[in-house]
């Protein structure tokens, strides 16, 4: 008899959608436990409550909340219907409050696994974009801090992945207004915005630019307004939100806040110290200048759909690994696009995979610190700076080869045949 190979199993739209629901199945699951980070889950639940108690106008006078306005319209919807099952917030410890914070990012999971599909659909086969965006949906790193941890950096992802979305599609106005909304949900949603600017502007009419500018500014005033009002004349919004994000920024002037990257070894160390009288803030962000001119360079040389998905993903695990200030989640930007640049260059695979181990062990050690004290301490100081060195370096080689990709660009043959 003549043996037959089997072919692959083609994963068409019923067993893409099979495999969306099972993985939502999976994150609901596990946000049904009572676990979390719960320094931050109890701030959201504080926020949440605060909210609806004060309102938007005294929210800011009377609550600690770093965060700025956008996002907190989410956990203002959230407290108001938890209150429809505890009128006066007097169970708040149990679990209901607590996966209710966690849903926004779980289904933000599930909505950037079903944006990398269409994205990639245009250029690759559809059986490679399901699967792609399948590895995602099922990314444990990404799963662990939106189920469990109870964090919203995947909400960011999914805006992420929307406006490079529009980008492709040539709405460039439409991408420029959301990723202005980004900034304001959580400020890490600039770090898209210089991929928005160094593909677009040489292809671009001025008065787009100019529509962006003022659209943008016209979004935030609205949505900042009913936060801080008009008590000292029309631009108080501004102001106010100015306020925030410097308060924020400034309260974390750390070379590093737990991120395993260029200044891991220098962890809660101020950022203004120097090393031959130039401050780590500065050196920081004169590589991350470097990278993105060097970004810019690539996109202006290399202007097609190949070239947008490595550059933003380089540019987004840059934002992590080069500038001070980075906390330990903020790899988690540049895992989508990756997943998506796997359709392009498919040995870049082990790096996806590379950084979602490293990001876990990072995730991890923060989450044992800070949830689990004693255990944290009872384990030799010397083990955990020797993880820090050992994963930071890691990371730096991920970095550097992933960086070598856009270095040493050969244009790639149609993606279909990769």
């Amino acid at each position: 008899m003549t043996n037959i190979a089997k072919a692959p199993l083609e994963i068409n739209s019923y067993r893409f959608y099979l495999g969306l629901a099972i993985a939502l199945v999976l994150h609901l699951l596990l946000i049904s436990f009572p676990i979390a980070f719960w320094v931050d889950i109890n701030l959201f639940k504080a926020w949440a409550i605060d909210l609806v108690q004060q309102g938007f106008l005294n929210f800011y006078n009377f609550s600690n909340c770093d965060y700025p306005p956008a996002y907190l319209y989410v956990l203002w919807l959230i407290g108001k219907i938890y209150q429809l099952f505890d009128p006066v917030f007097s169970n708040v410890n149990g679990v209901l409050l607590m996966a209710m914070i966690k849903l926004p990012a779980v289904f933000a999971n599930i909505g950037s696994a079903f944006l990398i599909a269409k994205i990639l659909e245009p250029h690759t086969t559809t059986d490679k974009a399901h699967r792609l965006a399948l590895i995602y949906a099922f990314n444990p790193l990404m799963l662990f801090v939106s189920a469990v941890w109870g964090q919203v950096d995947s909400v960011i992802v999914l805006l992420m992945l929307w406006a490079f979305y529009l980008i492709q599609q040539n709405y460039l106005i439409r991408a420029g207004l959301l990723i202005t909304v980004m900034v304001i949900v959580k400020p890490q949603g600039l770090f898209l915005a210089p991929f928005l600017l160094l593909s677009q502007w040489f292809r671009q009419a001025w008065w787009k630019w100019m529509a962006i500018a003022i659209g943008g500014l016209a979004l935030i005033w609205s949505i900042v307004l009913p936060f801080y009002g008009l008590e000292n004349g029309i631009l108080t919004p501004f102001f106010g939100l100015y306020q925030r994000l410097q308060g924020t920024a400034n309260y974390y002037d750390f070379a590093s806040v737990n991120a395993f990257n260029i200044w891991g070894w220098a962890n809660w160390q101020h950022d203004a110290t120097t090393f031959l009288g130039i401050s780590y803030k500065v050196i920081g962000l004169a590589f991350l200048g470097i990278l993105t001119m060097w970004l810019g360079i690539f996109l202006y040389q290399q202007r097609h759909f190949a070239a947008h998905c490595i550059a933003t993903a380089t540019m987004l695990i840059g934002f992590f690994m080069l500038p001070t200030r980075m906390h330990e989640r903020y790899m988690l930007y540049g895992l989508a696009f990756i997943a998506i640049a796997i359709a392009i260059i498919p040995t870049i695979k082990w790096i996806y995979w590379g950084f979602t181990i490293t990001g876990s062990v990072n995730v991890g050690y923060v989450y044992l610190r800070y949830n689990y004290e004693a255990l944290f301490n009872a384990i030799p100081e010397v083990w955990f700076q020797s993880a820090i060195y050992l994963i930071s370096a890691v990371n730096i080689i991920l970095f550097g080869v992933l960086l070598s990709h856009t270095i040493r660009w050969q244009t790639p043959q149609a993606l279909s045949t990769t």
